[in-house]
């Protein structure tokens, strides 16, 4: 499909540890190839969700989440280094600060990815208008028929 972009879809495999194997390589082949074909199919909706024509959901929730994240975090390390209230208020600032930046950050880029995606999508459309046009409806730039006509008498 042209114009299709996926972006920083978080598919992750585990490692196989096998001992004491007793197989041949043909069975050992069969074990990985269903092991990770598995874990594959478990995880498309990830690489689905990641595709910049839906607005790359995954990314906006992941970039949420750690602004939320740091909601909890900057105000719990200021009260960790730091020796009083002041800390943890300047804790909670970073944090708020944090939550609002990634979140402008990630409604902005869903945003721009499902407008591209668009664009691209008009722009497609146009140019296969435009050779359709030039070209004719079947695309050939050779006549159907031919005739040849004489001119000698």
């Amino acid at each position: 499909m042209a114009g299709l972009n996926i972006n920083d879809a978080p598919i992750q495999f585990n490692a196989v540890v096998l001992e004491d194997l007793h197989t041949s390589p043909e069975g050992l082949l069969n074990q990985l190839i269903a092991k990770y074909r598995g874990e594959a199919l478990r995880q498309v909706h990830k690489v689905v969700g990641s595709a910049d024509f839906i607005g790359n959901p995954v990314g906006l929730f992941t970039n949420i989440s750690a602004g939320v994240q740091d909601v909890f975090y900057e105000p719990y390390q200021g009260i960790l280094v730091g020796e009083g209230i002041q800390e943890l208020g300047l804790g909670l600032a970073k944090g708020a600060k944090s939550l609002v930046k990634k979140t402008v950050f990630s409604v902005s880029d869903s945003v721009s990815k499902v407008t591209g995606s668009v664009s691209k999508g008009i722009s497609l459309i146009e140019m296969e208008l435009t050779f359709r046009t030039e070209f004719g409806h079947n695309g050939s730039t050779i006549p159907s028929k031919t005739t040849v006509q004489s001119t000698e008498k």
